[in-house]
């Protein structure tokens, strides 16, 4: 398993891990680094041509597109128009209006919440089966939009079942695609599930609200109760050697989520729609969500698939250092994009 030791080598002081990253590939290809203030930098090559970057914020994005693609809502409606399949979706502007929803049979359970512009898998919450679990769901969500100041809205999507994939996409192609699966620990006939998740939280201790690494801490909250009980366990419960506890519906790497390289499993078909996705959106550097129901499948249908949300900062370092699987050099591909060298 990835230690934190390795991360904080890499990690360039003041710079979060991706931008880190993205200094490692920069010096690796011979471009010239500038650190600049309020933790940004430039990047440049000996013909003189300079960009600026901050964090996942790429200069090849157009600014527009990038402001408008963190709408999820609105990104939906574009990618429906363009007969992409997205989860049927309501927005929703005030925390009583879950209900007339429901009475409206627009969706139907299972259904998932989230704020509007969620990262992190903040305020979200997934599988809601129950009215009284989607109530204590929206008030969750609108409480998240309050306290950062959004815009006071969220969206009550239908739930879809499939493997969480993230396509990093660059100009015209796939660089890699990863598996995000929920916080899981595997029980050894000894240690109760608090414990084997105490274990696995052992190495990153330091780092319990830290957001910014390629694998976190995993998380022991409400969420993880609900999803233990479906499964007829408690935190306390002691798992059996190999038996395997799921603690979350959501795969967010931020609450112990786990990422696996399988851009060589997933199908043709699927890239080409991430590639679509990015078209779509006018974007050149994204992160395409996908829930897929077989990976290897060329059906892009509603059927097998559904497209979350378009990326326009996708963070680079599940790409080089996924749980399990080969590592991508996402840096490299992004700047030789951005300064046009040719692979």
């Amino acid at each position: 398993m990835l230690s934190q030791k390795i991360v904080e080598k890499i990690r360039v002081d003041g710079l979060t891990i991706s931008t880190s990253l993205l200094v490692h590939a920069a010096k690796k290809n011979r471009l010239i680094v500038k650190l600049l203030p309020e933790k940004a930098l430039s990047i440049s090559n000996d013909s003189g041509r300079e960009f600026f970057f901050k964090e996942t914020m790429f200069p090849c994005n157009d600014s527009v597109a990038a402001r408008l693609s963190d709408n999820k809502y609105f990104v939906r409606q574009l990618l429906q128009a363009e007969n992409v399949a997205v989860p049927k979706t309501k927005i929703l502007d005030n925390a009583a209006a879950w209900e007339k929803t429901l009475k409206s049979r627009h969706l139907s359970f299972p259904l998932v919440v989230k704020p509007l512009n969620a990262a992190h898998g903040h305020g979200i919450t997934v599988k809601i089966m129950r009215k009284s679990v989607l109530r204590e769901a929206v008030k969750k969500a609108f409480k998240l939009t309050r306290e950062v100041n959004r815009k006071k809205r969220i969206l009550v999507e239908e739930y879809f079942e499939g493997h969480d994939l993230r396509f990093l996409t660059v100009g015209n192609k796939v660089i890699s695609v990863v598996e995000r699966k929920p916080a899981y620990v595997v029980g050894n006939g000894e240690d109760n599930i608090r414990k084997l998740i105490k274990n696995y939280n052992q190495v990153w201790r330091s780092r319990i609200s830290q957001y910014d690494m390629p694998l976190c801490p995993i998380l022991i909250d409400s969420e993880v109760t609900r999803r233990l009980s479906l499964q007829n366990l408690k935190i306390d419960s002691l798992l059996k050697k190999g038996q395997v506890a799921h603690l979350r519906f959501n795969a967010n790497v931020s609450t112990g989520g786990r990422t696996f390289d399988v851009t060589d499993e997933v199908s043709p078909a699927l890239k080409k729609l991430a590639l679509k996705c990015m078209d779509i959106t006018k974007l050149q550097v994204a992160g395409v969500d996908m829930l897929c129901k077989d990976i290897k499948s060329s059906d892009t249908t509603y059927n097998n698939l559904c497209i979350l949300e378009v990326n326009d900062e996708p963070g680079l370092d599940i790409h080089y250092f996924p749980f399990q699987g080969k590592s991508r050099d996402i840096g490299t591909a992004i700047l030789k994009h951005i300064f046009k060298v040719n692979s």
